[in-house]
């Protein structure tokens, strides 16, 4: 792993940070250090992994530091999916400081969060470079045959190009780092993105070559050509290679036998009183083929101890803090359990724009089930059999004129809240009888699904000739599964599907990446992004490739690292 550890040298009154990227790989901590007067040691292919048994573990161990950096707590996560773009923003604190709340004052190159985003990049592909670099180091008889020698270095190539498919979107120009790196190096240049693209194409045809097809995959959450094909067909559309878009996400679609789920499955828990195919989708224990057939990469989650337990908080990120309402009307505690031995414990750190809340259901509010009350929750009710308001839903015009807090009311307080993140606590404590409802979730967390493929794809026949018929044809997909109204043909353009993928693919699609890779980050920002306290987020023109971390062009003493038009 790369851990970036910073020298501070004390002189002249002064404190000068000389900064020094130092890639340790290290497989049991990620803690950053402070480098001391001590030899620096590297681990490397001779020495890291000299068995199939420990490439295995290390690929365990990319797995898990993905997991743990983007699809749990970490500020990485909730910003990528939603914060900052036409989708949502911070209900917690909607007038503060947090990333993306304000892209002028936040979106620098001085940004932690940037920071992080960029060592957690170059750590994956550094961790991924070394699996590649052992591969070719371990004698052919302790291989089983070339099938599974090449299966495993197609996982390893498969995290290479899913991590500079973040990088060079966020980025643009980024250094191409293809060998281990085995010891201090200032002299990173910034290649052309069309070459990095060039790699990322050669190691995710490799990987649809030799992962395992769909099915064969070893435990469930391990990679298969499908993944392979789904990430090759965004690389191919962030270029503009559209015919080939098309082949490949046809060929996830034809070759391996996935397909929409549209009848009811699996732990359906109806806990709300109705549910259908959508809400099934996210419950408990349903994501993993081969009960789901519509799961192409999904991230595994366990929540109970023994087994490692882990859990993602995106039901408290997303959710409103109802708890905090306070009284009813008549003045009494408007709840005595606060909704959590039910909902959980929200933060309202993510909330949802108007777009998504309201405008993108407009003329299928009633038909469209991913917008029917148990999959989007827009009505909440008091909870206190001593208020006379028991029982009763929660409308805040009923309170005294003057007597509320408007602005937490209606970004903090209550706001429609996706159910598709939500796992109700009877279901939680059933798979772990120890637990409480804090809003922790240990539902399997979907990377990819064949929904989303087949959004790529009307994305890829529009870009294609406009053919707007066969794109339309491929949304009508999945609006038919949604018993949503057809689009007509001649109403598809790019809009058009990023709002179905809002409407299919909130709270799973990295935003961020998808507004930045289509050049909608800026327009839809600035058209739908509706914080009361700062709308637009203040987002700039230049906004659509994000800074060069400073410290990664100071620390570059032996050449020259320019920083993205901009920013200063």
């Amino acid at each position: 792993m790369v851990n970036i550890n910073i020298l501070k040298v004390w002189g002249s009154g002064r404190t000068m940070a000389v900064i020094f990227m130092v890639l340790t790989l290290c497989l049991a901590c990620s803690d950053e250090k402070f480098l001391e007067e001590e030899p620096l040691d590297f681990l490397t292919p001779s020495n890291a992994y000299t068995t199939p048994d420990g490439i295995e573990s290390g690929l365990i161990g990319i797995y898990s530091d993905i997991r743990a950096k983007w699809f749990m707590r970490a500020n990485e996560a909730y910003t990528l999916h939603g914060n900052g773009t036409d989708v949502g923003y911070d209900g917690e604190t909607p007038g503060g400081q947090r990333f993306l709340t304000n892209y002028e004052t936040s979106v620098t190159p001085q940004s932690s969060v940037i920071q992080r985003w960029w060592d957690s990049a170059y750590k994956h592909i550094q961790s991924a470079n070394i699996i590649i670099g052992s591969i070719d180091q371990i004698e052919g008889d302790l291989w089983e045959n070339e099938a599974e020698k090449n299966s495993l270095l197609a996982e390893a190539m498969f995290f290479r190009a899913w991590s500079y498919r973040f990088a060079v979107t966020l980025w643009g120009d980024v250094p191409l780092v293809t060998e281990v790196i085995e010891e201090a190096k200032v002299d990173f240049t910034r290649a052309p993105k069309e070459k990095v693209y060039k790699q990322m194409e050669e190691d995710l045809v490799f990987a649809t070559e030799n992962l395992p097809p769909p099915g064969a995959e070893v435990s469930p959450g391990r990679l298969t050509r499908g993944a392979a094909l789904h990430l090759l067909t965004e690389v191919y559309l962030a270029q503009g290679k559209c015919d080939l878009a098309i082949d490949t996400a046809t060929r996830v679609i034809d070759e391996f036998g996935y397909s929409l789920m549209t009848e009811r499955f699996g732990e359906q828990n109806d806990v709300l009183g109705s549910g259908d195919v959508y809400w099934d989708l996210f419950r408990y224990g349903n994501q993993n083929p081969p009960l789901n057939t519509e799961a192409i990469w999904t991230i595994q989650f366990e929540p109970n101890l023994e087994l490692g337990g882990s859990d993602h908080y995106w039901s408290g990120i997303y959710g409103p803090r109802l708890s905090k309402l306070g009284a009813a009307p008549d003045g009494k505690p408007a709840f005595i359990n606060t909704y959590s031995d039910t909902l959980g414990v929200q933060v309202a750190r993510t909330r949802g724009t108007n777009l998504v809340f309201y405008d993108v259901w407009k003329g299928n509010w009633h038909n469209d089930i991913r917008n029917a009350e148990h999959n989007i929750k827009r009505n909440f009710y008091y909870e206190n059999p001593e208020s006379e308001y028991h029982g009763k839903k929660i409308d805040l015009s009923e309170y005294a004129p003057g007597s509320r807090n408007q602005l937490k009311d209606t970004t903090n307080y209550i706001y429609p809240f996706f159910m598709k993140g939500w796992e109700p606590v009877v279901q939680a404590t059933i798979a772990d009888p120890d637990r409480g409802g804090g809003g922790a979730v240990s539902t399997d967390f979907y990377a990819m699904r064949l929904a989303e493929t087949y959004l790529l794809r009307a994305e890829a026949y529009l870009c294609h000739n406009n053919d707007q018929v066969a794109a339309a044809r491929d949304i009508n997909k999945v609006r038919s599964r949604a018993h949503a109204n057809p689009v007509l043909p001649e109403d598809v353009d790019i809009d058009y599907i990023l709002d179905e993928r809002i409407r299919e693919l909130y709270f799973e699609e990295w935003r961020l990446l998808t507004l930045m890779r289509t050049d909608k980050l800026i327009e839809r920002t600035r058209k739908y992004h509706d914080n009361p306290m700062l709308p637009g987020a203040n987002i700039q023109d230049y906004n659509n490739l994000f800074p060069i971390p400073q410290d990664q062009i100071d620390l570059n003493i032996e050449s020259e690292f320019n920083q993205n038009p901009g920013y200063h």
